[in-house]
């Protein structure tokens, strides 16, 4: 089973009832902790939206990981660098992302790559995923081909069944840049 793990053979699962702990044994033949989100559902309606036939390629992910390096530097910059900090985490950002794009194009689209690398320039990119940072999409019309650069944005949680019953906590979301072309030269 993709991403469901079994529990060892004896998990302690504490349930609060009111301000009253109550704990359980459950063992691991009827209990599964796995991870649930939507991100399939996400990537499938980039690709077929808005007329289909949209080849997608991802940045890199917004996780609480890179969330907290974003908050480190809006911290130091409030109190010391007078936002150099904030400026450098996107210059930083965008630049890996322009390479993890890169690399997908040359996979998905390795005839248009050439194209891409001479139009898609850094500045371009962080623009536009600084403009996804505030929900807004960026159209470009590029050497015959439609871009739109977003952001995707997943809902997750943890979750355990236990005895057939489901039981999720929400995590918070990740969010994920992205570009998404199609060709529309006639």
């Amino acid at each position: 089973m993709k991403n469901k793990t079994r529990l060892s053979t004896i998990v302690l699962y504490l349930a609060l009832l009111g301000s009253t702990p109550v704990g359980a044994l459950i063992f691991s033949e009827s209990a599964l902790a796995y991870h649930k989100t939507n991100r399939p559902g996400i990537e499938s309606g980039l690709r077929d939206n808005d007329g289909g036939n949209w080849i997608v390629i991802y940045s890199k992910e917004l996780s609480q990981r890179e969330e907290a390096k974003l908050a480190i530097c809006i911290a130091a910059d409030a109190t010391v660098s007078a936002g150099s900090c904030t400026s450098s985490y996107f210059q930083n950002f965008a630049s890996e992302s322009l390479q993890k794009l890169l690399e997908e194009a040359s996979k998905k689209a390795p005839s248009i790559v050439n194209e891409i690398r001479r139009e898609l320039t850094l500045n371009k990119i962080l623009g536009a995923i600084k403009a996804s940072f505030n929900g807004k999409q960026v159209s470009l019309s590029i050497a015959g081909m439609e871009f739109q650069v977003g952001r995707a944005t997943y809902n997750r949680a943890e979750c355990l069944k236990v005895f057939g019953k489901e039981r999720c906590s929400p995590t918070p979301n990740t969010y994920q840049p992205y570009v998404r072309f199609r060709v529309v030269r006639r």
